[in-house]
């Protein structure tokens, strides 16, 4: 096209050198628009150059953020499995403090009212021989070993009980951080992405110049920067969100701490009183909370309302601890947090799903399988949940909304990390047969 341009721009000059100078001053006219259209084609194709070395500098950015969000996320899970497990431990602890208390307790009645002596004096005294004298003394220091071994182990799990706790603290600090973190590299792929993009188009409407289309490039650009805009504005009040979270996940870490910590010191009250008993053997059992997997068939019940709208009825446990003013200090999403969220009375370290029948009986609560509207139902581990199962280690809780007594179901609302919503209210309407049941 250029050639056909100077040919015939060469063809004009020739012919009209007969005319004059005016001639010359046309031709040079037209070579000067040329050489200017050439340099304005230069400069622009460099632009577009200068354009796409910085689209593949973001591209490299983004994908090392991306790998960076990765790393993160599986950080994220592994952080989850923590706390799990330390729930798990703690609950675990708490029951076997319980029924050692409850031992104890039972022994110092025992002696009360068998009137047992551990006076050494008056075993001597009425000892029938020597060999009978050394002989209960022997018996009787025996005795108080064993108790005093039971004393300390109550203290050391008491102690131990305290450490999880502030471990468990710790990591749900450091899984909200951790969260917050994440957020703010998804944050920043974002920026960078709508960055590239206003590149891309930038770079699209200069080169739609040449072909007579710019105008619709120049709006894609437009949108893009409006993009970037509300990106912008979506992460603002994202981050307030997220420090906002952070601030309410580290008061309530702090009450739970100073909640659990007066609890286990009145639990451990009576130990100078249990000093004095006879201790022969110490003997735990686990308690028995017969959890059968439940394949019948049930109602899908996919309508969001709004859970814990029973969270302060049921049946009343006489003597049971309340912790109501413990926060909660489970991982957001799991079902143990959607739990604890609409009925405050729960444990706030009973462990996982599967556990709270044995950490509810040991706290006091009723425990058993009669179904009623306001009760907490603990499911065991691959046990079915309507139309899916149980976690085959954790299990799974959920909040009983209401019981119908003529179809024996029982509609409850959950929370989870397998639900489109986590942290619930998910709903589902199964059989109220063969499940255990927390009754305030």
């Amino acid at each position: 096209m250029k050639k056909r341009i100077l040919t015939a721009l060469l063809t004009c000059s020739l012919a009209l050198t007969t005319v004059g100078t005016p001639s010359v001053v046309l031709a040079e006219d037209f070579d000067t628009q040329i050489e200017n259209k050439e340099k304005e084609i230069d400069s622009l194709q460099n632009q577009q150059n200068d354009v796409q070395e910085q689209i593949s500098s973001l591209e490299e950015e983004i994908a090392t953020i991306n790998a960076n969000v990765d790393e993160l996320k599986a950080k994220q899970d592994q952080l989850n499995e923590d706390t799990m497990q330390l729930q798990e431990e703690i609950a675990d602890l708490k029951v076997r403090i319980s029924k050692r208390q409850d031992k104890m307790a039972e022994q110092a009645r025992d002696v009360q009212v068998n009137g047992q002596s551990t006076n050494v004096v008056d075993a001597v005294i009425n000892a029938d021989s020597v060999t009978d004298a050394i002989g209960r003394v022997y018996a009787m220091n025996t005795i108080v070993n064993a108790n005093n071994d039971l004393v300390e182990q109550q203290k050391q799990d008491q102690k131990a009980v305290e450490e999880k706790i502030k471990e468990n603290d710790a990591k749900i600090k450091e899984l909200a951080a951790n969260q917050a973190e994440l957020e703010a590299q998804k944050e920043e792929v974002a920026t960078k992405q709508a960055d590239l993009n206003v590149l891309k188009a930038g770079l699209a409407a200069d080169q739609a110049t040449a072909e007579k289309d710019k105008n619709k490039l120049v709006q894609k650009k437009k949108d893009a920067e409006a993009e970037k805009a509300r990106i912008l504005a979506e992460q603002k009040a994202a981050q307030k969100a997220a420090e906002e979270e952070a601030a309410r996940q580290e008061k309530l870490a702090a009450q739970s701490v100073e909640v659990e910590t007066q609890s286990f010191a009145k639990s451990s009250a009576p130990e100078s009183q249990t000093q004095k008993t006879n201790v022969t053997s110490e003997q735990e059992s686990t308690p028995t909370n017969t959890n059968n997997n439940n394949n019948n068939s049930s109602n899908n019940n996919n309508s969001n309302n709004n859970g814990g709208s029973n969270a302060n009825t049921g049946s009343s446990s006489s003597g049971a601890v309340d912790h109501s003013s413990s926060g909660n200090a489970y991982a957001v999403g799991q079902c143990t947090w959607y739990v604890k969220q609409v009925a405050p009375w729960a444990g706030t370290y009973w462990g996982n799903g599967a556990q709270w029948g044995g950490s509810a009986a040991a706290d006091g609560y009723t425990v058993n399988g009669t179904p009623a509207a306001g009760s907490i139902v603990v499911f065991a581990g691959g046990q079915s949940v309507g139309s899916w199962n149980a976690d085959p280690v954790y299990g799974h809780v959920a909040y009983v909304e209401s019981y119908n007594a003529g179809s024996n179901t029982i509609t409850i609302s959950q929370g989870g990390m397998g639900f489109s919503s986590p942290t619930g209210p998910n709903t589902e309407t199964l059989s109220a047969s063969g499940l255990t049941y927390i009754h305030r």
